[in-house]
């Protein structure tokens, strides 16, 4: 895996997270995975197939019903297009640093949505191009993607099973998307 930092480094002063065993007294060192260390004839590393999720670790921020967003992350853009970009440099940035060999999201997490299903398209495939050239320069892989057809008020009523055919067809839109982008990308 090669470290990555896109335009800017979103986690200064933070290198690459080393196994430094379990006496180690370093916050940002793991204690007992060694991924080199071979149980049962295979690495930790091969038995542990550890992924980073897009939604978790960069999109979420930090709202909850008892008060405002708490997290404001510095890759932040206002245009969605440019925060889409500068999230994907942060998120390799991460992975890299942290020694993770996969990543797994669903479309609206890494590329922004569109009311209009082409400009929707369009977008997707725009960063999915991004992404790809981010597993290329660092080793990281996709484990898996998937579509979100869940959070949008639009899917209420579900999204294959929505009465609405619209709904339904706009869902048939993401998971085919997301499909092609699992291919592009290689997806596990």
């Amino acid at each position: 895996m090669q470290y990555f930092v896109g335009e800017q480094e979103y986690f200064k002063g933070i290198g690459k997270i080393q196994f430094e065993g379990k006496g180690s007294r370093n916050p940002l060192a793991f204690k007992y995975y060694d991924a080199k260390k071979v149980i049962a004839g295979k690495t930790m590393e091969e038995h542990l197939r550890f992924a980073t999720a897009y939604w978790h670790s960069f999109c979420a921020d930090g709202t909850d019903p008892f008060g405002n967003a708490t997290i404001d992350f510095p890759f932040r853009k206002a245009d969605k297009y440019a925060n889409a970009i500068a999230k994907a440099d942060a998120a390799f940035e991460f992975f890299t640093k942290l020694g993770t060999p996969f990543y797994c999201f669903h479309d609206i997490d890494a590329s922004p949505d569109h009311e209009v299903a082409a400009e929707y398209e369009k977008t997707y495939q725009k960063i999915a191009d991004e992404l790809l050239a981010r597993q290329k320069a660092s080793g990281v892989k996709l484990l898996w993607n998937t579509a979100n057809v869940f959070s949008h008020p639009n899917y209420m009523n579900g999204a294959a099973t929505n009465p609405d055919f619209n709904v339904v067809a706009r869902a048939a839109v993401q998971v085919k998307n997301s499909l092609d982008v699992n291919v592009k990308l290689g997806g596990s």
